[in-house]
Protein backbone atom coordinates (compact mmCIF):
# COMPACT_ATOMS: atom_id res chain seq x y z
CA UNK A 1 0.00 0.00 0.00
CA UNK A 2 1.37 3.54 -0.84
CA UNK A 3 0.01 7.18 -0.58
CA UNK A 4 -0.08 7.90 -4.37
CA UNK A 5 -2.67 10.24 -6.13
CA UNK A 6 -4.64 7.96 -7.98
CA UNK A 7 -6.23 9.05 -11.36
CA UNK A 8 -8.89 7.74 -12.61
CA UNK A 9 -9.53 6.99 -16.76
CA UNK A 10 -11.21 10.09 -17.90
CA UNK A 11 -8.99 12.50 -15.63
CA UNK A 12 -5.65 10.34 -17.29
CA UNK A 13 -6.98 10.72 -20.65
CA UNK A 14 -7.69 14.42 -20.27
CA UNK A 15 -4.10 14.78 -19.09
CA UNK A 16 -2.46 12.69 -21.86
CA UNK A 17 -4.48 14.85 -24.20
CA UNK A 18 -3.24 18.05 -22.85
CA UNK A 19 0.52 16.83 -22.85
CA UNK A 20 0.04 15.90 -26.92
CA UNK A 21 -1.97 19.18 -27.22
CA UNK A 22 0.85 20.59 -26.43
CA UNK A 23 3.65 19.58 -29.20
CA UNK A 24 0.47 21.94 -31.63
CA UNK A 25 1.97 24.91 -29.46
CA UNK A 26 4.89 27.05 -30.35
CA UNK A 27 7.80 25.77 -28.10
CA UNK A 28 5.40 22.78 -28.14
CA UNK A 29 8.89 20.43 -27.05
CA UNK A 30 10.06 22.57 -24.23
CA UNK A 31 6.26 22.91 -22.58
CA UNK A 32 5.94 19.44 -23.20
CA UNK A 33 9.21 18.03 -21.26
CA UNK A 34 8.13 20.78 -18.74
CA UNK A 35 5.02 19.27 -17.61
CA UNK A 36 6.17 15.68 -18.18
CA UNK A 37 8.95 16.99 -15.11
CA UNK A 38 6.55 18.32 -13.42
CA UNK A 39 4.19 15.27 -13.75
CA UNK A 40 7.28 13.19 -12.23
CA UNK A 41 7.60 15.00 -9.86
CA UNK A 42 3.94 15.71 -8.43
CA UNK A 43 3.42 12.30 -8.22
CA UNK A 44 6.04 11.00 -6.44
CA UNK A 45 6.35 14.43 -4.22
CA UNK A 46 2.59 14.94 -3.09
CA UNK A 47 1.19 12.07 -1.20
CA UNK A 48 -2.28 11.39 0.49
CA UNK A 49 -2.47 12.61 4.22
CA UNK A 50 1.02 13.70 4.22
CA UNK A 51 1.94 17.46 4.59
CA UNK A 52 2.44 18.68 1.38
CA UNK A 53 4.31 22.00 1.66
CA UNK A 54 6.93 21.18 -1.04
CA UNK A 55 4.03 20.24 -3.58
CA UNK A 56 3.09 24.15 -3.36
CA UNK A 57 6.92 25.39 -3.46
CA UNK A 58 6.98 22.83 -6.08
CA UNK A 59 4.02 24.03 -8.15
CA UNK A 60 4.80 27.80 -7.61
CA UNK A 61 8.70 27.12 -9.02
CA UNK A 62 7.38 25.47 -12.12
CA UNK A 63 4.84 28.45 -13.05
CA UNK A 64 7.38 30.93 -12.49
CA UNK A 65 9.71 28.88 -15.01
CA UNK A 66 7.29 27.71 -16.98
CA UNK A 67 5.45 31.32 -17.18
CA UNK A 68 8.25 32.53 -19.97
CA UNK A 69 7.25 30.32 -22.71
CA UNK A 70 3.75 31.13 -21.67
CA UNK A 71 4.43 34.96 -22.21
CA UNK A 72 6.44 34.40 -25.70
CA UNK A 73 3.60 32.36 -26.61
CA UNK A 74 0.95 35.09 -25.96
CA UNK A 75 3.19 38.02 -27.61
CA UNK A 76 3.74 35.55 -30.58
CA UNK A 77 7.21 36.60 -30.57
CA UNK A 78 10.68 33.96 -30.21
CA UNK A 79 10.98 32.48 -27.17
CA UNK A 80 14.47 34.71 -27.00
CA UNK A 81 13.24 37.51 -28.00
CA UNK A 82 14.85 39.33 -25.05
CA UNK A 83 17.71 37.38 -24.31
CA UNK A 84 19.72 34.60 -26.98
CA UNK A 85 19.99 32.47 -23.73
CA UNK A 86 16.37 32.39 -22.71
CA UNK A 87 15.55 28.64 -23.95
CA UNK A 88 19.02 27.41 -22.32
CA UNK A 89 18.01 28.93 -18.65
CA UNK A 90 14.24 27.40 -18.46
CA UNK A 91 16.45 23.93 -19.66
CA UNK A 92 18.48 24.03 -16.95
CA UNK A 93 16.04 25.32 -14.41
CA UNK A 94 13.88 22.14 -15.49
CA UNK A 95 16.86 20.18 -14.40
CA UNK A 96 17.26 22.19 -11.43
CA UNK A 97 14.12 21.34 -10.35
CA UNK A 98 15.05 18.00 -10.44
CA UNK A 99 17.70 18.01 -8.87
CA UNK A 100 16.00 19.93 -5.57
CA UNK A 101 13.06 18.17 -5.50
CA UNK A 102 14.43 14.34 -5.55
CA UNK A 103 16.20 14.09 -1.80
CA UNK A 104 12.61 15.79 -0.83
CA UNK A 105 11.11 12.81 -2.77
CA UNK A 106 13.51 10.42 -0.25
CA UNK A 107 12.50 11.98 2.44
CA UNK A 108 8.96 11.93 2.05
CA UNK A 109 8.85 8.14 1.03
CA UNK A 110 10.89 7.69 4.07
CA UNK A 111 7.82 8.74 6.39
CA UNK A 112 5.67 5.84 6.71
CA UNK A 113 2.16 5.48 5.27
CA UNK A 114 -0.40 7.57 6.71
CA UNK A 115 -4.11 6.87 6.58
CA UNK A 116 -7.08 8.91 7.32
CA UNK A 117 -7.66 6.93 10.30
CA UNK A 118 -4.26 8.08 11.53
CA UNK A 119 -5.35 11.56 11.35
CA UNK A 120 -8.60 11.00 12.87
CA UNK A 121 -6.79 9.07 15.67
CA UNK A 122 -4.15 12.41 16.33
CA UNK A 123 -7.09 14.75 15.52
CA UNK A 124 -9.17 13.78 18.84
CA UNK A 125 -6.31 14.17 20.99
CA UNK A 126 -6.14 17.80 19.95
CA UNK A 127 -8.60 21.08 21.41
CA UNK A 128 -10.41 21.99 18.05
CA UNK A 129 -11.01 25.43 20.69
CA UNK A 130 -7.65 25.75 21.83
CA UNK A 131 -6.16 25.71 18.67
CA UNK A 132 -8.44 28.37 17.76
CA UNK A 133 -7.53 30.44 20.92
CA UNK A 134 -4.33 30.35 19.99
CA UNK A 135 -4.39 31.48 16.29
CA UNK A 136 -6.75 34.36 17.89
CA UNK A 137 -3.77 35.34 20.16
CA UNK A 138 -1.13 35.09 17.61
CA UNK A 139 -2.81 36.88 14.69
CA UNK A 140 -2.97 39.93 17.17
CA UNK A 141 0.38 39.27 19.25
CA UNK A 142 2.25 39.21 15.91
CA UNK A 143 1.13 43.02 15.14
CA UNK A 144 3.03 43.86 18.45
CA UNK A 145 5.80 41.61 17.87
CA UNK A 146 6.71 43.89 15.15
CA UNK A 147 6.26 46.95 16.97
CA UNK A 148 9.08 45.58 19.20
CA UNK A 149 11.12 44.34 16.01
CA UNK A 150 11.31 47.54 15.15
CA UNK A 151 13.16 48.85 17.93
CA UNK A 152 15.74 45.91 17.84
CA UNK A 153 16.77 45.76 13.71
CA UNK A 154 19.72 43.60 14.46
CA UNK A 155 16.82 40.74 15.16
CA UNK A 156 14.65 41.34 12.41
CA UNK A 157 15.08 37.64 11.00
CA UNK A 158 14.39 36.21 14.48
CA UNK A 159 11.09 37.86 14.60
CA UNK A 160 10.17 37.11 11.00
CA UNK A 161 11.14 33.42 11.72
CA UNK A 162 8.43 33.67 15.19
CA UNK A 163 5.68 35.55 13.09
CA UNK A 164 5.20 32.05 11.28
CA UNK A 165 4.09 30.76 15.15
CA UNK A 166 0.58 32.58 13.67
CA UNK A 167 0.48 29.77 10.65
CA UNK A 168 1.63 27.11 12.80
CA UNK A 169 -1.63 27.38 14.80
CA UNK A 170 -3.76 28.49 11.56
CA UNK A 171 -2.62 25.16 10.47
CA UNK A 172 -3.37 22.84 13.80
CA UNK A 173 -6.79 24.64 13.77
CA UNK A 174 -7.60 24.17 10.20
CA UNK A 175 -6.60 20.16 10.18
CA UNK A 176 -8.67 19.78 13.55
CA UNK A 177 -11.65 21.50 12.23
CA UNK A 178 -11.41 19.76 8.74
CA UNK A 179 -10.86 16.95 10.25
CA UNK A 180 -13.29 16.63 13.28
CA UNK A 181 -15.77 19.01 11.59
CA UNK A 182 -15.89 21.54 13.99
CA UNK A 183 -15.64 25.25 14.19
CA UNK A 184 -15.37 25.28 10.12
CA UNK A 185 -17.40 28.37 10.04
CA UNK A 186 -14.53 30.28 12.07
CA UNK A 187 -12.20 28.55 9.66
CA UNK A 188 -13.96 29.89 6.47
CA UNK A 189 -14.10 33.44 8.41
CA UNK A 190 -10.30 33.05 8.81
CA UNK A 191 -9.66 32.61 5.74
CA UNK A 192 -11.84 35.40 4.24
CA UNK A 193 -10.02 38.01 7.27
CA UNK A 194 -6.75 36.85 6.19
CA UNK A 195 -7.10 37.14 2.24
CA UNK A 196 -8.74 40.83 2.97
CA UNK A 197 -6.34 42.00 4.99
CA UNK A 198 -3.93 41.23 3.00
CA UNK A 199 -4.78 43.56 0.71
CA UNK A 200 -3.95 46.40 3.20
CA UNK A 201 -0.22 45.26 3.09
CA UNK A 202 2.54 46.88 0.75
CA UNK A 203 3.95 43.20 -0.29
CA UNK A 204 0.50 41.34 -1.31
CA UNK A 205 0.31 39.30 1.72
CA UNK A 206 -3.13 38.12 0.35
CA UNK A 207 -1.23 35.32 -1.45
CA UNK A 208 0.13 34.03 1.45
CA UNK A 209 -3.42 32.45 2.77
CA UNK A 210 -3.93 30.88 -0.45
CA UNK A 211 -0.73 28.55 0.12
CA UNK A 212 -1.77 27.59 3.38
CA UNK A 213 -5.53 26.96 2.14
CA UNK A 214 -3.43 25.10 -0.57
CA UNK A 215 -1.81 23.29 2.09
CA UNK A 216 -4.55 21.75 3.91
CA UNK A 217 -6.77 20.87 0.70
CA UNK A 218 -3.63 18.80 -0.91
CA UNK A 219 -3.49 16.65 2.48
CA UNK A 220 -6.79 15.00 1.93
CA UNK A 221 -6.02 14.53 -1.88
CA UNK A 222 -6.49 10.99 -2.53
CA UNK A 223 -7.60 10.86 -6.04
CA UNK A 224 -7.92 12.91 -9.08
CA UNK A 225 -11.73 12.54 -10.45
CA UNK A 226 -12.93 14.08 -13.69
CA UNK A 227 -14.87 16.15 -12.43
CA UNK A 228 -12.30 17.00 -9.77
CA UNK A 229 -9.86 17.92 -12.59
CA UNK A 230 -12.23 20.53 -13.92
CA UNK A 231 -12.85 22.28 -11.13
CA UNK A 232 -9.15 22.65 -10.80
CA UNK A 233 -9.03 23.97 -14.18
CA UNK A 234 -12.07 26.76 -13.79
CA UNK A 235 -10.14 27.82 -10.18
CA UNK A 236 -7.10 27.94 -12.05
CA UNK A 237 -8.41 30.20 -14.72
CA UNK A 238 -9.92 32.34 -11.73
CA UNK A 239 -6.50 32.56 -10.00
CA UNK A 240 -5.09 33.94 -13.80
CA UNK A 241 -7.23 36.29 -14.42
CA UNK A 242 -7.21 37.35 -10.70
CA UNK A 243 -3.47 37.59 -10.95
CA UNK A 244 -3.72 39.72 -14.15
CA UNK A 245 -6.38 42.31 -12.57
CA UNK A 246 -4.28 42.68 -9.72
CA UNK A 247 -1.25 43.21 -11.83
CA UNK A 248 -3.23 46.20 -13.67
CA UNK A 249 -3.62 48.04 -10.47
CA UNK A 250 -0.55 46.96 -8.20
CA UNK A 251 1.32 50.05 -9.02
CA UNK A 252 -0.56 52.58 -8.49
CA UNK A 253 -1.89 51.08 -5.34
CA UNK A 254 1.28 50.49 -3.94
CA UNK A 255 1.89 53.95 -4.70
CA UNK A 256 -0.92 55.08 -2.91
CA UNK A 257 0.10 53.04 -0.21
CA UNK A 258 3.11 54.70 0.28
CA UNK A 259 2.28 57.98 -0.50
CA UNK A 260 5.14 58.94 -2.47
CA UNK A 261 7.61 57.97 -0.76
CA UNK A 262 10.01 55.62 -1.95
CA UNK A 263 9.56 52.96 0.10
CA UNK A 264 8.30 49.65 1.60
CA UNK A 265 5.42 50.78 3.81
CA UNK A 266 2.00 51.35 4.29
CA UNK A 267 1.48 55.15 5.31
CA UNK A 268 -2.50 55.40 4.62
CA UNK A 269 -5.65 54.32 6.97
CA UNK A 270 -7.31 50.56 5.66
CA UNK A 271 -10.38 52.56 5.29
CA UNK A 272 -8.73 54.92 2.54
CA UNK A 273 -6.36 51.55 1.10
CA UNK A 274 -10.24 50.06 0.58
CA UNK A 275 -11.58 53.47 -1.29
CA UNK A 276 -8.62 53.54 -3.55
CA UNK A 277 -8.84 49.76 -4.18
CA UNK A 278 -12.41 50.04 -5.39
CA UNK A 279 -11.71 53.32 -7.42
CA UNK A 280 -9.29 51.58 -9.40
CA UNK A 281 -11.36 48.35 -9.81
CA UNK A 282 -14.25 50.74 -11.30
CA UNK A 283 -11.34 52.00 -14.00
CA UNK A 284 -10.35 48.86 -15.75
CA UNK A 285 -10.48 48.77 -19.27
CA UNK A 286 -10.58 45.84 -21.77
CA UNK A 287 -7.59 47.24 -23.31
CA UNK A 288 -5.65 47.69 -20.29
CA UNK A 289 -6.42 44.49 -19.23
CA UNK A 290 -5.06 42.67 -21.98
CA UNK A 291 -1.84 44.78 -21.61
CA UNK A 292 -2.19 43.49 -18.35
CA UNK A 293 -1.74 39.55 -19.00
CA UNK A 294 1.69 40.12 -20.71
CA UNK A 295 2.81 42.32 -17.26
CA UNK A 296 1.37 39.44 -15.21
CA UNK A 297 3.27 36.73 -17.15
CA UNK A 298 6.26 39.14 -17.04
CA UNK A 299 5.81 39.49 -13.35
CA UNK A 300 5.17 35.58 -12.87
CA UNK A 301 8.03 34.50 -14.53
CA UNK A 302 12.04 34.42 -13.29
CA UNK A 303 13.78 33.03 -15.88
CA UNK A 304 14.78 36.22 -17.30
CA UNK A 305 17.26 36.78 -15.16
CA UNK A 306 18.89 33.46 -15.58
CA UNK A 307 18.80 34.26 -18.94
CA UNK A 308 20.89 37.78 -18.62
CA UNK A 309 23.15 36.27 -16.14
CA UNK A 310 24.05 33.34 -18.96
CA UNK A 311 24.53 36.04 -21.25
CA UNK A 312 27.32 37.63 -18.96
CA UNK A 313 28.75 34.79 -17.00
CA UNK A 314 31.46 33.64 -17.73
CA UNK A 315 31.86 35.33 -21.26
CA UNK A 316 31.69 38.98 -19.25
CA UNK A 317 32.32 37.89 -15.78
CA UNK A 318 34.19 34.84 -14.99
CA UNK A 319 32.95 32.16 -12.59
CA UNK A 320 33.02 32.98 -9.59
CA UNK A 321 34.44 29.66 -8.07
CA UNK A 322 32.20 29.27 -4.84
CA UNK A 323 32.67 32.92 -3.73
CA UNK A 324 30.09 34.13 -4.43
CA UNK A 325 28.24 31.26 -1.72
CA UNK A 326 31.03 31.88 0.30
CA UNK A 327 29.68 35.66 0.88
CA UNK A 328 26.70 34.69 1.41
CA UNK A 329 27.39 32.33 4.03
CA UNK A 330 29.70 34.49 5.64
CA UNK A 331 26.89 37.40 5.63
CA UNK A 332 24.45 35.05 7.30
CA UNK A 333 26.43 33.03 9.59
CA UNK A 334 28.77 36.39 10.83
CA UNK A 335 26.35 38.49 13.42
CA UNK A 336 26.31 42.17 13.07
CA UNK A 337 27.89 42.62 16.73
CA UNK A 338 31.36 40.75 15.07
CA UNK A 339 31.49 42.63 12.02
CA UNK A 340 29.64 45.62 12.16
CA UNK A 341 31.38 46.71 8.84
CA UNK A 342 28.99 43.53 6.52
CA UNK A 343 26.99 45.80 5.18
CA UNK A 344 23.34 45.65 3.96
CA UNK A 345 21.47 43.09 2.83
CA UNK A 346 20.29 44.59 -1.28
CA UNK A 347 19.50 42.04 -3.84
CA UNK A 348 19.23 44.43 -6.36
CA UNK A 349 22.96 45.54 -6.64
CA UNK A 350 24.00 42.20 -7.37
CA UNK A 351 20.83 41.66 -9.73
CA UNK A 352 22.65 44.78 -11.94
CA UNK A 353 25.72 43.53 -11.73
CA UNK A 354 25.27 39.85 -13.61
CA UNK A 355 22.60 41.20 -15.39
CA UNK A 356 23.68 44.26 -16.47
CA UNK A 357 20.38 45.87 -16.13
CA UNK A 358 20.35 48.69 -14.05
CA UNK A 359 18.01 48.51 -11.11
CA UNK A 360 17.07 50.62 -8.42
CA UNK A 361 18.22 49.37 -4.93
CA UNK A 362 16.85 49.43 -1.54
CA UNK A 363 17.24 53.01 -1.17
CA UNK A 364 14.60 53.76 -3.94
CA UNK A 365 12.07 51.30 -1.80
CA UNK A 366 13.02 48.46 -4.40
CA UNK A 367 14.30 45.06 -4.43
CA UNK A 368 15.32 43.09 -6.93
CA UNK A 369 16.87 39.50 -6.93
CA UNK A 370 18.83 37.33 -9.40
CA UNK A 371 16.97 34.18 -8.10
CA UNK A 372 19.26 30.65 -6.13
CA UNK A 373 19.17 28.83 -8.83
CA UNK A 374 21.34 32.00 -10.91
CA UNK A 375 23.31 32.31 -7.89
CA UNK A 376 24.39 28.53 -8.30
CA UNK A 377 24.99 29.18 -11.87
CA UNK A 378 27.70 32.20 -11.16
CA UNK A 379 29.09 30.11 -8.96
CA UNK A 380 29.68 26.65 -10.96
CA UNK A 381 27.80 27.25 -14.50
CA UNK A 382 25.51 24.79 -15.86
CA UNK A 383 26.81 21.79 -14.48
CA UNK A 384 28.34 22.51 -11.15
CA UNK A 385 24.94 24.50 -9.87
CA UNK A 386 23.70 21.19 -9.56
CA UNK A 387 25.55 20.16 -6.55
CA UNK A 388 24.28 23.12 -4.50
CA UNK A 389 20.95 22.77 -5.71
CA UNK A 390 20.78 18.93 -4.68
CA UNK A 391 22.48 19.67 -1.34
CA UNK A 392 19.80 22.46 -0.48
CA UNK A 393 17.58 19.66 -1.64
CA UNK A 394 18.59 17.58 1.39
CA UNK A 395 19.04 20.28 3.77
CA UNK A 396 15.12 20.55 2.84
CA UNK A 397 14.07 16.98 2.97
CA UNK A 398 16.20 15.71 6.23
CA UNK A 399 15.05 18.92 8.52
CA UNK A 400 11.65 18.41 7.35
CA UNK A 401 11.89 14.44 8.20
CA UNK A 402 13.26 15.60 11.61
CA UNK A 403 10.18 17.71 12.05
CA UNK A 404 7.62 15.60 11.19
CA UNK A 405 8.74 12.60 12.66
CA UNK A 406 10.20 14.35 16.28
CA UNK A 407 8.07 17.78 16.86
CA UNK A 408 5.73 16.16 18.95
CA UNK A 409 3.79 12.85 19.09
CA UNK A 410 1.00 13.95 17.50
CA UNK A 411 0.59 14.19 13.24
CA UNK A 412 -1.41 17.33 13.50
CA UNK A 413 0.23 19.33 15.26
CA UNK A 414 4.00 18.25 13.49
CA UNK A 415 2.47 18.90 10.17
CA UNK A 416 1.48 22.49 11.35
CA UNK A 417 5.12 23.01 12.28
CA UNK A 418 6.76 22.12 9.00
CA UNK A 419 4.22 24.14 7.55
CA UNK A 420 5.20 27.03 8.94
CA UNK A 421 8.51 26.62 8.76
CA UNK A 422 8.94 25.78 4.87
CA UNK A 423 5.98 27.65 3.69
CA UNK A 424 8.54 30.90 3.18
CA UNK A 425 10.11 29.49 0.32
CA UNK A 426 7.33 29.11 -1.93
CA UNK A 427 9.12 31.59 -4.38
CA UNK A 428 11.58 30.51 -6.71
CA UNK A 429 13.06 34.31 -7.58
CA UNK A 430 14.66 34.30 -3.56
CA UNK A 431 18.04 35.69 -3.51
CA UNK A 432 20.26 33.42 -1.93
CA UNK A 433 21.53 35.50 0.86
CA UNK A 434 17.53 36.25 1.56
CA UNK A 435 16.85 31.83 1.14
CA UNK A 436 20.12 30.75 3.17
CA UNK A 437 19.33 33.39 5.97
CA UNK A 438 15.97 32.50 6.46
CA UNK A 439 16.34 28.76 6.23
CA UNK A 440 18.72 28.99 8.80
CA UNK A 441 17.51 31.24 10.98
CA UNK A 442 14.18 29.38 10.86
CA UNK A 443 15.64 26.05 11.35
CA UNK A 444 17.32 27.54 14.43
CA UNK A 445 14.64 29.15 15.86
CA UNK A 446 11.89 26.11 15.46
CA UNK A 447 14.30 23.37 16.73
CA UNK A 448 14.73 25.48 20.26
CA UNK A 449 11.38 25.63 19.91
CA UNK A 450 10.69 22.12 19.48
CA UNK A 451 12.96 21.68 22.26
CA UNK A 452 11.91 24.34 25.02
CA UNK A 453 8.17 25.49 23.67
CA UNK A 454 6.41 22.68 21.91
CA UNK A 455 6.28 20.04 24.87
CA UNK A 456 4.27 22.66 27.03
CA UNK A 457 2.13 24.11 23.63
CA UNK A 458 1.89 20.79 22.77
CA UNK A 459 0.57 19.74 26.09
CA UNK A 460 -1.45 22.68 26.37
CA UNK A 461 -3.53 21.98 22.95
CA UNK A 462 -4.15 18.26 23.94
CA UNK A 463 -7.70 17.21 24.63
CA UNK A 464 -7.95 16.24 28.97
CA UNK A 465 -7.98 11.96 28.89
CA UNK A 466 -10.98 10.82 31.18
CA UNK A 467 -9.95 8.75 33.81
CA UNK A 468 -9.90 4.68 33.60
CA UNK A 469 -12.26 3.80 35.99
CA UNK A 470 -11.49 1.86 39.09
CA UNK A 471 -13.01 -1.68 38.80
CA UNK A 472 -11.01 -3.23 41.80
Amino acid sequence: MNNRIKFDDASAAFLVLFLLAEFFFTNGILLFCGFVLFYFLFYNLQQAYKPSVFTIILIYHFLQITAAIWQSNYLGVDINFRSDHMIYAIVVCYVGLLMLFSPIIYYQNRIPVIKLSDLKRHAVRLSTDKAMRMYVISFFGMNALWVVASFVPSLIQIFFSLANIKWLFFLVFGLLAIIKNERKQFLYLFCGLEFALGFFSYFSEFKTIIFYIMFLALIFLTSIRFNKLIVVVVGLAAVFFAGVFWTSIKDEYRGFLNQGSNSQTVQVEQSQALDKLLELSRDQNSSSFEESIDAFLDRLQYTFHMAKTMERVPSIIPYQDGANWTKTLRFVLTPRILDPNKGKYDASLKATQYTGIGYSGASRGTSISLGYFADCYIDFGYVGMMVPLLLIGFIFGSSYFYFVKHSSNNYIFNFAVVGAIYMTFFAFESDNIFFVGRLYVNLVVFFMLKIFVFPALHNYLKVPQSPIPNTG
